[in-house]
């Protein structure tokens, strides 16, 4: 399994998600040495009187490379759609606004471990 950087708490391949019933992608702002069919664990946190944690295991689907102007978004050079963008912020429990924010020149932005977004689904 590979190593994950950003958003992530642990070398074992594990990522951090909103809610593991609902996400099928996650930002990773300073990169994922993840491939397609690599199998990495994903989890969520709930706060509470006892803090809940849920985890599955899940495939990886694809790896873009995450791009932003500041103003837009875009995925291995596509533009993606303003839904897109939000989806992705909801499942990575960020806003747009970081994601747009997170850009080449900025504090914060590491060259040496591009942001990328992971997509995935669920290992029955």
């Amino acid at each position: 399994m590979g190593t994950v950087f950003g958003g992530v708490t642990d070398s074992g391949g594990a990522l951090f998600v909103h809610d593991v019933n609902t996400a099928s992608c996650v930002f990773c702002p300073y990169g994922a040495d993840l491939a397609p069919g690599d199998r990495v664990r994903i989890y969520d946190e709930r706060p509470g009187i006892v803090r809940e944690l849920h985890e599955r295991v899940a495939e990886v689907t694809a790896v873009k490379i995450f791009r932003s102007t500041g103003r837009r978004v875009t995925l291995d050079l596509m533009m993606i759609s303003d839904g897109e963008a939000h989806r992705i912020a909801d499942d990575s429990d960020t806003s747009v606004q970081a994601l747009l924010e997170h850009r080449a020149g900025t504090q914060g932005f590491d060259r040496r471990h591009p942001p990328v977004v992971v997509y995935f689904a669920s290992v029955h």
